[in-house]
């Protein structure tokens, strides 16, 4: 590999954020799987599980609340170029009266 060439990453959404959240997922549920099958064995994991799946539930937590956010953001935004374009247009409106005042008058 040259200098040049970035190697890629895996990224999801090509967001950082997201990313940590599905991999520390993903390790939480390979931790139940694991319990689960050393339970099988007789093996007490209880503890072990039991956290894992409260790291889960919170991290899924923390997913639902990042895409409540960023839909709010992305609501912001819209509402903000809606305001912004409505603005323009009483300018432009605005403009063309007084153009037209001074042509007429």
């Amino acid at each position: 590999m040259s200098k040049r060439q970035k190697r890629k990453r895996f990224r999801i959404n090509d967001d950082t954020m997201t990313t940590i959240v599905v991999w520390s997922l993903l390790f939480c549920v390979a931790v139940v799987v694991a319990g689960m099958v050393l339970a099988f064995f007789g093996v007490d994991v209880s503890v072990i599980v039991g956290n894992a799946l409260t790291v889960f539930g919170t991290e899924l937590g923390i997913c639902g609340v990042m895409t409540i956010f960023n839909r709010w953001a992305d609501r912001q935004d819209k509402l903000a170029e809606k305001r912004q374009e409505i603005r323009m247009r009483r300018e432009e409106i605005k403009n063309e009266r007084e153009r037209n005042e001074r042509s007429t008058g």
